[in-house]
């Protein structure tokens, strides 16, 4: 009965260590974004998301536009994310926002198909320490060619 009981302890615990080691495999895919960037679109500067609907065209032709509300864009707010494409085919959609100059945590929201090229969801940005914060709002269409990133700048004040 002893060795019996020993047995099986040393069977759950190898169990154990191997479901622990799958699920932060898992966990670190996703937060570390497990597929590689296959195009990226250029920034453009002149394009305000505190204003309006912003717009990123990749070499290919096609393109991106990202849609952030209420505005201004504040921190601890809830998000209205409206992202549509044109030229692409994308399997999911997901905005990371990331801040710039100072690590604000994994932030990115998987965003629902609502027709053809059209995504929505909602977000939250993390409150800063800092007066304005920079930020970096990434959309990640995910294609059978790989991920399409369009990155999109934005500041935030505290209110």
């Amino acid at each position: 009965m002893q060795m019996t009981h020993r047995i099986w302890m040393g069977a759950s615990a190898v169990a154990l260590v191997a479901a622990v080691a799958v699920a932060a495999v898992h966990i670190w895919s996703q937060m570390t974004g497990d597929s590689e960037i296959t195009a990226m679109a250029p920034l453009d500067p002149s394009c305000d998301i505190q204003t309006g609907t912003c717009e990123a065209l990749f070499p290919d032709g096609s393109r991106v536009s990202l849609s952030i509300s209420p505005r201004p864009i504040q921190a601890l707010k809830p998000l209205a994310i409206q992202v549509t494409t044109e030229g692409l085919d994308a399997q999911a959609v997901e905005v990371d926002f990331r801040g710039l100059g100072m690590n604000m945590g994994y932030n990115r929201p998987r965003l629902q198909k609502e027709a053809k090229g059209q995504y929505s969801g909602s977000g939250m940005l993390a409150i800063c320490v800092m007066e304005r914060m920079s930020w970096e709002a990434t959309v990640l269409a995910r294609t059978d060619d790989g991920v399409m990133a369009a990155p999109f700048r934005f500041d935030t004040l505290r209110q």
